[in-house]
């Protein structure tokens, strides 16, 4: 357990003289051990921390020597020339008399300068120690000094320090270190750097000063410090084995030495009631004026006045977070369905615009087959209005030649036509082609007004519109219409796919534009485009409609109903007004323009269907829409070539003035028969532009109604010509 030293001691005795005898003299007995190998490489390391000086050792003594590092090696010691011719002069052998050595011993500081200060404050104790016991700490001998407690002491504070690892540096020698290791060892900077001390540094001594060795630039030189690391870290843990051998003997040989010199330890009894070594007494605070209960209560209601605040403050942090995270995923789960839509949104638009080609192309082959469908249909509907009306002109013509002389050649030149068997045709205005219509006319009214007699019947067949057909030609004409309808439309279908068939199957392949791409719908101007699309599967549904003779509500119709519900959903509740007002524009208007020369205006009946189409178109397109205006036109002008047939011929007629009664009847009955177009054109006063109507008011009054009439001589003529101006005056309303 305890290690034996092998350190070789120094025994000495202190012979005690007389007090007259100043000298003292002190045997020394040596006892030299052998010191091993391994002893003497463990002491050379270290330096000797003997603060006395005794003779030369003889034999084994073991010699002081300084081990240098590698860095310390580096830097060696030049000498400058006058140095070394000072050198070798001559020195005076040392003279060691009595005086030289007290001289040199009182210039020799006795204490180091880093231990000097902290041994002020023990120097009155020291003081008071060398006038109690003068002949043991001031004992001194001729060319020996004894150390006293205070060296003692500052060599066990420097050993301590050192042992911690402090550098102690006695800078009050009075003179700079020459060797390597003083220099190596100098960590303060404080020596001066010349400059042949720097000639060809590259940093490798800064860099050896922090890292502790040089830069190894290849793998040999840093396995080298590697290894020499490892060797250098080896013997510092054998020197550091040692030093806690080597503390130990110190010790023991420092108390023998303060026992030999005549110190003594003081030995002190034990008092239980001093207070043990290193004690320091606890701080008591000082007094201070304990704060009354209203005080306490206040800063207790600060402090939690203070957390309250504190705890909403973080739970309204909390709550933000927490909305800021709801917004985060809120707007995380946005961006996921919008990459969703606008993937979902490319596919449509990719079908829809492959379904938009094949339906132009569709298109493209089957409109003109519908439209020559539609031609077939209104020629079966024009030739009742050309019968009637050429039927009706005819008799007009009939009476008017009773009470008129006519210009011939305004009428058409008719040339003698001769049927299969050679005999010459009747002519149409001959003498007994009249007869036979007016007969033929007489029959048909007999079965509206056989009741009627005298100037009332007169009115009421120049009234009469006159537009019955046979049995036959109602039946052949159903049946064209029903066909045309049926078969007609079938025929054109016929090789067209599902996809095309029906206009509810079209109007869902454009819905999703709406329903689900609202934006991309709004910024195409989809309601103005697809009326395009549906165009054709409404003329298909109306085919056979006869205008003017069948009355039909729009929203009655079924392409209505359907295209009603188009784009309806939850977000868009009302139907699409837009396209459907550029359906009844594009496609009704272009019907009633293709149907306006088979109104009868003289029929009552017709005009008051042709005002109520008028009306509904109205509701969808305004009345001031270039649209609007141009069938408005289209109609005026139908109107007026149908009223004014006669006007030319009545300019250039000679009227008779001695009448019979049946050129009476008939001037009557051309009378009555103009005004019922007065009748007629009051029906169109909320449709048609006032003007127009005022200016056809008065073609037929002016310019076919007063010239026939003489209401100066006669007094029925006066009553006509105010019940023309009657009908007149509704008009200018």
């Amino acid at each position: 357990m305890f290690k034996k030293s092998s350190r070789s001691r120094n025994i000495r005795k202190k012979i005690e003289t007389a007090d007259d005898d100043p000298a003292v003299i002190e045997q020394e007995e040596t006892v030299k051990k052998t010191i091993t190998s391994t002893e003497r490489k463990k002491k050379s390391n270290k330096k000797s921390l003997n603060a006395l000086s005794f003779e030369d050792e003889e034999g084994d003594v073991e010699e002081f020597q300084v081990k240098k590092t590698k860095a310390s090696r580096k830097f060696k010691l030049r000498v400058p020339d006058n140095l070394t011719e000072a050198m070798d002069v001559d020195e005076p052998v040392s003279n060691y008399d009595a005086d030289t050595l007290n001289k040199l011993r009182a210039n020799t500081p006795s204490l180091p300068a880093s231990v000097r200060s902290t041994l002020q404050q023990d120097n009155n104790d020291d003081s008071l120690l060398r006038e109690k016991f003068p002949s043991t700490m001031n004992a001194t001998l001729p060319g020996i000094g004894i150390p006293d407690a205070n060296a003692i002491l500052a060599a066990k504070k420097k050993r301590e320090q050192l042992r911690k690892g402090f550098n102690v540096v006695e800078s009050d020698d009075g003179f700079i270190p020459l060797d390597a290791d003083a220099d190596a060892d100098d960590k303060t900077g404080a020596r001066l750097v010349r400059e042949e001390d720097d000639f060809n540094d590259d940093g490798e001594a800064e860099f050896e000063k922090y890292v502790g060795d040089k830069l190894a630039l290849d793998k040999n030189s840093a396995k080298n410090q590697k290894r020499e690391h490892l060797e250098e870290a080896r013997e510092m843990i054998e020197e550091a084995e040692d030093d806690d051998d080597r503390s130990e003997d110190m010790d023991r040989w420092e108390e023998d030495m303060m026992k030999f010199g005549g110190a003594k330890t003081q030995h002190t009894e034990h008092n239980p009631y001093m207070p043990p070594p290193n004690y320091q007494p606890a701080q008591i605070p000082e007094e201070s004026i304990l704060p009354s209960l209203s005080d306490v209560m206040k800063a207790l209601e600060i402090s939690t006045n203070e957390v309250t605040d504190s705890m909403q403050q973080y739970e309204a942090n909390v709550t933000d977070s927490l909305r800021t995270i709801e917004h985060l995923n809120t707007t995380e789960s946005d961006i996921t369905k919008e990459v969703e839509r606008s993937s979902k949104r490319y596919n449509y638009f990719q079908e829809l615009s492959q379904f938009v080609n094949d339906l132009g192309d569709f298109l493209d082959a089957k409109f003109p087959e519908l439209e020559k469908l539609e031609e077939e249909v209104h020629d079966v509907i024009f030739t009742k209005t050309e019968v009637i009306t050429t039927r009706r002109w005819q008799d007009n013509l009939d009476d008017l030649y009773m009470f008129a002389t006519l210009d011939t050649s305004q009428l058409n030149k008719e040339e003698e036509e001769t049927d299969e068997f050679g005999r010459v045709k009747e002519l149409r205005n001959s003498e007994a082609a009249r007869k036979r219509r007016r007969a033929e006319r007489q029959q048909r009214i007999n079965q509206h007004i056989s009741e009627l007699e005298g100037e009332e019947a007169i009115k009421e067949e120049g009234l009469l519109t006159d537009d019955e057909m046979n049995e036959d030609y109602f039946n052949q004409r159903d049946a064209k219409l029903e066909e045309a309808q049926t078969s007609g439309i079938e025929k054109i279908m016929a090789d067209v796919s599902e996809d095309f068939k029906t206009l509810r199957v079209v109007k869902d392949k454009f819905e999703a534009w709406k329903t689900e791409y609202y934006d991309d719908y709004e910024k195409a101007y989809g309601s103005l485009s697809l009326p395009g699309a549906f165009e054709f599967y409404i003329r298909a549904e109306l085919v056979s409609w006869d205008t003017f003779a069948d009355p039909m509500d729009f929203d009655s119709m079924q392409w209505h109903g359907i295209l009603s519900e188009y784009g309806v959903s939850v977000d868009h509740e009302d139907p699409d007004v837009e396209m459907l007002n550029k359906l009844v524009e594009k496609v009704i208007i272009k019907k009633i323009k293709k149907m306006i020369d088979t109104l009868d205006v003289a029929s009552s009946k017709q005009m008051r269907y042709a005002a109520q189409v008028l009306e509904q178109i109205s509701y969808y397109v305004d009345i001031n829409e270039k649209a609007y205006q141009s069938l408005a036109l289209e109609i005026i002008e139908t109107l007026e070539n149908q009223i004014s047939q006669f006007v030319d011929m009545i300019g250039t007629a000679v009227f008779k003035s001695d009448l019979d009664t049946e050129s009476i009847e008939a001037k009557h009955r051309f009378f009555w028969a103009h005004c019922k177009y007065l009748k007629t054109l009051k029906t169109w006063r909320r449709y048609l532009p006032k003007e127009e109507l005022e200016r056809l008011g008065n073609i037929v009054m002016d310019r076919i109604i007063t010239p026939i009439l003489k209401p100066e001589s006669s007094s029925t003529d006066l009553h006509l010509q105010n019940e023309a101006l009657l009908l007149l005056s509704h008009l200018q309303k």
